[in-house]
């Protein structure tokens, strides 16, 4: 803080620009599956990067990997959004196949979390299957 009116604060001591906390990607899976993948702190400078990456278009995806998000804004939301409305446009149905607490709490707090469809949990013969599938077998996990 300055004590003369000569004096200049030092606000910002990192040199350049600083890096991005989290990502916002398009994974290709197969031919014709998009998936929007979110990581990390997805803040506004997270989905300014995304927006400006991707110009004016808006991006239709098929599933959305939100898993290891561990903050995200109103921004990052209303880019969850536009990615769902382009998707539903395009004909495509967009699965929200993971979602970190963050994320759950945000779509809830925001009231759109029925907006975004998630995949059937498991009943109980599929995960004895997917155990018995570990090398490990049972309680391998």
């Amino acid at each position: 803080m300055p004590r003369w009116a000569d004096e200049e604060a030092l606000v910002d001591a990192y040199p350049g620009p600083r890096p991005l906390a989290g990502s916002i990607t398009i994974e290709q899976e197969g031919l014709d599956r998009r998936v929007l993948c979110l990581r990390g702190d997805v803040d506004t400078a997270v989905a300014t990067h995304f927006t400006s990456a991707h110009g004016r278009g808006r991006v239709a995806v098929d599933a959305i990997d939100a898993g290891t998000v561990t903050f995200i804004c109103s921004s990052g939301l209303a880019l969850l959004l536009t990615c769902a409305e382009a998707s539903f446009a395009a004909g495509r149905h967009p699965m929200l196949r993971t979602a970190s607490r963050q994320v759950d709490r945000a779509l809830r707090m925001a009231g759109i979390d029925s907006v975004f469809p998630r995949p059937e949990p498991p009943g109980p013969a599929e995960r004895a299957e997917s155990a018995d599938d570990h090398p490990g077998g049972r309680g391998a996990w």
